[in-house]
């Protein structure tokens, strides 16, 4: 039989692996930096072209307005019964100048236009066979005859008689149209739904990206098992959860400041002789918000390492560490995007954080097994000889 005091305590050599991946030793914005920045340049750039797609709109149609109606004046300070087919004609024709510029805008106009009456309204200007009517008539309200507000559609010759009650000597009223305002209202809708999906997008990269990062992770730590993989998915949706909150902060602090920052750096580059492309100008936008985006998430991670007990010079290294990587990672895709435009930035900095990431996983693992071979090397080395010769009376 074996003594009961035969000791199998022995003292056993410790290995700590140099490359040990932890979720504290990584920021998701060093992948998600160039994809962040180009959406929220998308969103700025998208939201630009909007205003100024309007502007430019809201501008020629209010000066034919303006002037339109300064002659309807003239004429009724000389003839206060003063009317004119031509002016009629002419607040006919600006509403139909309003008709489109609502429908290219994304408008669905005053009408229940059919997609085919769009097409014609966005191509040649109207549609065929309908006709303007004014919902005041021109004889009881002279001053409106030119005012495009003051013309309804008839889609064809009898619905512009029904309007008139079926005889159109008969006089008609009725609430006008604000058309400078739906202009407004429908240039509005199209930046909010605009600037709610750059929002969205940047809570979905942050979520696809964490949640990614946090369960490859997570089975580096573990291992591949069926309940290191449940682990896994549990880390990777606080990690993406983590990564969308941060994203959307990131978002709209960059959407404000980075703007303005971004202004004032192609202000720069202008002042110096430098032509700022379309191009050139992504390059700055990237540059400004991908630096932002960088400041964020790294004062995030400090203050999330504090939280966890590091001490502020440990905070400052993992930290730093990150940052030299997410600077790397953001000029390497502005430099792409310089030479090669398009998505090239996206392409390469996703790429080369893909390959860093894989990169550690696999030295993690690496590093993991040597660990486990060497504890049980140790054990085998240090497991008492004599103990093998025993034998078991039963």
């Amino acid at each position: 039989m074996m003594p009961n005091n035969i000791s199998l305590s022995f003292n056993q050599p410790s290995y700590v692996p140099r490359n040990t991946l932890s979720m504290a030793d990584v920021n998701t914005s060093a992948f998600t930096v160039s994809l962040q920045a180009t959406n929220t340049f998308t969103a700025i750039s998208t939201t630009n072209g909007f205003n100024a797609q309007f502007n430019e709109i809201f501008t020629r149609l209010s000066s034919l307005r303006a002037t339109y109606q300064q002659q309807v004046n003239n004429a009724l300070s000389n003839d206060p019964n003063f009317t004119s087919q031509s002016m009629r004609n002419k607040g006919v024709s600006l509403a139909w100048q309003y008709e489109k510029a609502e429908l290219e805008m994304g408008g669905s106009g005053t009408r229940h236009w059919t997609d085919a009456e769009k097409q014609d309204i966005l191509k040649t200007g109207k549609v065929e066979g309908a006709e303007g009517h004014h919902i005041n008539n021109v004889h009881a309200h002279p001053k409106d005859q030119a005012n495009p507000d003051n013309v309804n559609f008839a889609r064809d010759r009898q619905e512009h008689k029904d309007m008139h009650g079926g005889d159109f000597r008969n006089d008609t009223e009725g609430k006008m149209y604000d058309r400078d305002q739906r202009l407004k209202d429908v240039n509005h809708k199209r930046v909010f739904k605009n600037e709610i999906a750059g929002v969205g997008i940047a809570a979905a990269i942050g979520l696809g990206m964490g949640f990614t990062i946090g369960f490859v992770v997570t089975l580096a730590q573990a291992g591949v098992s069926t309940e290191s993989a449940k682990l896994a998915a549990i880390a990777g949706a606080k990690a993406g959860i983590e990564g969308a909150g941060l994203g959307v902060v990131n978002h709209l602090i960059s959407r404000s400041i980075g703007e303005i920052a971004t202004g004032a750096l192609q202000g720069v580059l202008g002042n110096i002789g430098i032509t700022v492309t379309e191009n050139v100008s992504k390059m700055c936008k990237m540059g400004v918000v991908g630096g932002l985006a960088i400041v964020v998430f790294s004062v995030y991670q400090f203050t999330k390492l504090k939280i966890m007990g590091y001490n502020t010079k440990e905070c400052i290294i993992r930290v730093g560490k990150q940052a030299a990587f997410s600077i790397t990672l953001l000029v390497v895709s502005i430099v792409a995007q310089g030479f090669w435009g398009g998505a090239a930035g996206i392409i390469v900095s996703m790429s080369v954080g893909f390959v860093v990431l894989i990169y550690k996983t696999s030295m993690s693992i690496h590093d993991k097994n040597i660990a486990k071979r060497i504890h049980i090397y140790t054990i085998e080395k240090n497991f008492p000889h004599f103990l093998q010769e025993v034998s078991y009376d039963y």
